[in-house]
C-alpha cells in the first residue's frame, strides 16, 4: 500500500502542467502512487503530459468529455476527484492542480506531521497564490497563512494545500453520497463544498509552513469567473453558490450539534 495518494486535476494548461507533475515526482517523500485525471485537453497538453506517463508511479486517465453542456452538467473536477478517490489505495490522500505546485518537502512534512498526531484526520499548510499576467510574470502574492485550528474552512483553506487520512472517506460517503459534491452550483468552490462535509466531523489542524505555490492564470476557473463576459462556458453555468452561504450553514449544523 503506498503512503500516499496524489490526486492531480488537468485540463488544457500545456504551459504549467509539466512544472506541477515535476513539483509532485520531485518530492523528497517518494512512497506515493499518482492519479493525473485530465479532462480531455487539447493535443498541446496531451504532448506535454506523455514523457512523464514512463514513471509507473503515475496512473493517468482521459476523461471523453467534449462538449460544453457536458462539462456545465457537473463540478468537472469533482468528478474526477470521485473517480480517483474510488481507486485510492494511500493511507493519506492529497490533491493538486495543474496549476499547483508543492515545494519539494510538502510530503514528507505533512505526513510526518500526520503521523505525529495521530488523533489529528485533516491537515493543512500555508500557501502562496501567485497571480500571473498575461506574460506570466508574478504581479502580486497572496500569502493563505496555517496558524490555527480551522472548524470553518470554506474558502479559507485550498484543497491543493490538504492531507487527510485515507480513513475518513467512507464517513462522507455514508453521510453524503459521495465524496466531492458534482452539482454544478458549486463550480466555484468546489473544494469548499468538500470542506463543508469534512468540518461536519473534523478540524483543520496547521502545518505552519508555505509547503505549495497556487498559480491564477487566465485559464484557471477562479479568473474566469470573476470575467464572466469572456467565458461561454461560465454563461453556461447556473446560478453558483457563495462562499457565505456555506459557512452560515455549516455553522448553524455545528451549532445544532452542540
Amino acid at each position: 500500500m503506498p503512503k500516499v495518494t496524489i490526486i492531480m486535476t488537468s485540463y488544457n494548461k500545456a504551459a504549467y502542467v509539466a512544472k506541477s507533475i515535476e513539483s509532485i515526482l520531485n518530492q523528497t517523500l517518494t512512497d506515493f502512487e499518482f492519479y493525473l485525471m485530465d479532462d480531455n485537453s487539447n493535443e498541446e497538453t496531451l504532448k506535454v503530459i506523455e514523457p512523464y506517463l514512463k514513471d509507473k508511479r503515475i496512473k493517468f486517465f482521459r476523461s471523453d468529455t467534449e462538449t460544453l453542456q457536458q462539462r456545465v452538467e457537473k463540478v468537472r473536477y469533482s468528478a474526477l476527484i470521485n473517480q480517483a478517490l474510488y481507486q485510492a489505495k494511500g493511507e493519506y490522500i492529497s490533491y493538486a492542480t495543474d496549476d499547483n505546485c508543492y515545494r519539494n518537502t510538502r510530503l514528507e512534512q505533512m505526513v510526518d506531521y500526520l503521523e505525529e498526531n495521530p488523533a489529528v484526520m485533516i491537515a493543512y499548510s500555508a500557501s502562496l497564490v501567485n497571480y500571473l499576467n498575461e506574460h506570466n510574470e508574478v504581479t502580486r502574492s497572496q500569502l493563505r497563512p496555517a496558524k490555527k485550528i480551522v472548524s470553518v474552512a470554506p474558502c479559507v483553506i485550498d484543497h491543493c494545500s490538504i492531507l487527510h487520512r485515507s480513513s475518513i472517506l467512507p464517513v462522507i460517503h455514508d453521510k453524503f453520497g459521495s465524496y466531492w459534491d458534482e452539482n454544478p452550483e458549486f463550480y466555484r468552490i468546489g473544494d469548499g463544498r468538500f470542506f463543508w462535509r469534512l468540518n461536519q466531523f473534523w478540524d483543520f489542524y496547521p502545518v505552519d509552513e508555505v509547503l505549495d505555490d497556487n498559480y491564477i492564470t487566465e485559464l484557471s476557473i477562479h479568473y474566469q469567473l470573476q470575467h464572466q463576459e469572456k467565458s461561454q462556458f461560465i454563461q453556461m453555468l447556473p446560478p453558483q453558490r457563495t462562499c457565505k452561504e456555506l459557512r452560515e450553514e455549516l455553522k448553524s449544523i455545528q451549532q445544532q450539534k452542540k
